[in-house]
């Protein structure tokens, strides 16, 4: 239940930030590139959002391949580690 509420304040606070940031950033703006500039204006806010869910996606695609490396890297040792335990198994023993 104190899960349940944390979640619901965050997004409650989460909301009220993203209104009060549209309230604010209202002007429109067209976005520069060097020569290059947006044929299209957007204010403020949703420029940012924009970059702000560009930003999250890129981290999740980088964690997402991070996350498969290291998953193929854990299976490749893991196979390693049971063959070496199998040839250890296989050792004929010195009991002297």
């Amino acid at each position: 239940m104190k899960g349940l509420k944390s979640i619901a304040l965050f997004l409650a606070m989460a909301t009220a930030f993203l209104f009060a940031a549209l309230a604010v950033n209202q002007e429109q703006v067209a976005l520069t590139f060097a020569i290059w500039q947006t044929p299209f204006t957007l204010s403020i806010f949703w420029w940012l959002l924009g970059a702000l869910v560009i930003g999250i996606l890129l981290g999740v695609l980088y964690g997402s391949w991070l996350n498969v490396r290291y998953r193929f890297a854990n299976r490749r040792l893991r196979k390693a580690l049971a063959k070496a335990e199998q040839q250890l198994a296989h050792q004929p023993r010195d009991n002297t």
